[in-house]
């Protein structure tokens, strides 16, 4: 088993529901009132424990009462994959039914007329789960001490003893090859489920890209326009952040006339970024900006002021208290010989342009 099977598809399965900008978190982290995310995770964090616990499993004993029990941890772990598999069906295929119901493909000589997904649980009850509570027939039956298979069709058998006096013993062989068969079919269930999310992704843009985006002739009203589809679209941080400072840009007070000057300057040349918003927005394409650049000028006064910018930003998107505040506005002006005068009343917007066109020069 350990060479058959490989953690690859759990890890491209989770690549996938963490990829297009989160769309499954956006999607499910609350469907109709319910957290769904978070049984998503739960079912891809314990497939791929299961799936690298059957990677490493040892080597079987000799001794047999601990080789039962390394069989049930075997078949403990198939279990997890198998119900999360399940899970993972009922939220992203259909939540009514069940993967591989009435089908009887992995298990011959079945002591019960189950489908594979009832006799898997039979198997597993019988040989650990709860063999001394046993509900297969018409009685109550109770699982004896597993013993070695000398037919040749598995590895243990069990008798499953009647609570009806003279009733018969049932006899019950476990196969792992058997085992093996119903846990590679679940586990390759994975790539059904990949094919159902990126269906889902690509219908979800489709219905998006049909619907055109309202275009204003004020850029400050377009950018609320785009605020607002951009947490439809997908919600990605990245275009949030670049649209909600922009926001501030377009928001901020008129400066005194100089300053003025340059803040409309540096205002039209943002009309690109904002052009290139609203395409890739409207073409569900959320990919890096071509023109994100503009929005923070590169000068070698940037540079020489990396540190106390980086805190500055900080300091303004947080809104909270920072001590050295007072510092990084006094750094500035020292730098630029007081010609955008920052004070620590200026409104964050009016901060913010000043800091931008102040990197201009």
């Amino acid at each position: 088993m350990e060479k058959a099977i490989k953690d690859d598809k759990i890890s491209d399965f989770r690549d996938l529901v963490n990829s297009n900008s989160s769309f499954v978190y956006n999607t499910y982290h609350n469907k109709n009132g319910k957290n769904q995310w978070n049984l998503i995770c739960s079912c891809m964090d314990w497939i791929t424990v299961s799936i690298r616990y059957l990677q490493h499993t040892p080597g079987f004993e000799e001794n047999i009462d601990v080789r039962v029990m390394q069989m049930f941890s075997l078949i403990s772990a198939i279990d997890l994959v198998s119900e999360a598999i399940t899970q993972l069906h009922r939220v992203f295929i259909n939540p009514r039914t069940l993967p591989f119901s009435g089908e009887k493909e992995c298990f011959t000589n079945r002591l019960f007329d189950e489908d594979d997904n009832s006799y898997f649980k039979s198997i597993r009850a019988s040989f650990g789960a709860h063999p001394v509570k046993l509900n297969h027939t018409d009685c109550k039956r109770f699982a004896s001490w597993p013993y070695d298979n000398h037919m040749g069709n598995g590895e243990l058998t069990v008798n499953l003893y009647s609570n009806k006096v003279g009733e018969s013993d049932l006899v019950m062989v476990l196969n792992s090859n058997e085992l093996f068969c119903f846990l590679l079919k679940r586990y390759n269930y994975l790539d059904v489920l990949s094919q159902a999310i990126t269906k889902l992704f690509n219908d979800f843009k489709l219905i998006l890209i049909k619907q055109p985006i309202e275009t204003k002739a004020s850029y400050l009203e377009q950018l609320y326009i785009l605020k607002n589809e951009s947490e439809i679209r997908l919600n990605n941080d990245y275009y949030n952040d670049v649209i909600d400072n922009l926001i501030m840009v377009y928001e901020a007070e008129p400066l005194e006339p100089d300053l003025e000057i340059k803040a409309a300057n540096y205002r039209r040349s943002l009309e690109l970024l904002i052009d290139e918003i609203k395409i890739n927005l409207q073409l569900m394409n959320i990919i890096d900006l071509d023109n994100d650049g503009l929005l923070e000028p590169k000068s070698d006064l940037s540079r020489k002021l990396s540190y106390e910018l980086g805190k500055f930003y900080s300091w303004l998107h947080e809104s909270r208290y920072d001590p050295l505040a007072n510092y990084y506005l006094e750094r500035f002006n020292e730098e630029t010989d007081y010609i955008y005068d920052f004070k620590i009343e200026d409104p964050v917007n009016t901060l913010f342009i000043k800091a931008k066109i102040m990197l201009l020069d």
